[in-house]
């Protein structure tokens, strides 16, 4: 039973440290996992072979880039599952366990490195 309760309590103090208080409002932050460039396919009959054997239409193909260790305030819109992308531009966002859904909002990037399991914070107000 005590074991349960530990790691209850772990859970609750995982969920409550992702949510900070910014000027009276509660911000969601989200670990970044990578940063991606757009590359749109040359011929609209591109097909990408899954790693589960099924052929499938190609859209946009997504290749790993780095950014400078900052500060950035961007506009993201949710494309999918732990994937945003940054408006005007090619630049898209993987991140972990993130479920803001985001349409065009303004929320602060904060890059720390560019290699490793975490490469930084997103931060929605």
């Amino acid at each position: 039973m005590k074991k349960v309760t530990i790691i209850l309590s772990l859970f609750v103090l995982m969920i409550c440290t992702s949510f900070k208080m910014k000027e009276g409002k509660l911000s969601t932050t989200c670990d970044v996992a990578n940063f991606y460039s757009a590359v749109e396919p040359k011929d609209r009959d591109t097909k990408v072979l899954t790693s589960s054997g099924d052929l499938e239409e190609v859209d946009v193909i997504l290749v790993p880039t780095k950014l400078d260790i900052d500060t950035y305030k961007v506009k993201l819109t949710r494309k999918g599952s732990n994937l945003y992308k940054v408006e005007q531009t090619d630049l898209y966002i993987e991140t972990k366990y993130c479920y803001e859904y985001a349409t065009y909002e303004e929320v602060i990037l904060k890059v720390t490195s560019s290699y490793g399991y975490t490469k930084g914070t997103l931060i929605f107000d």
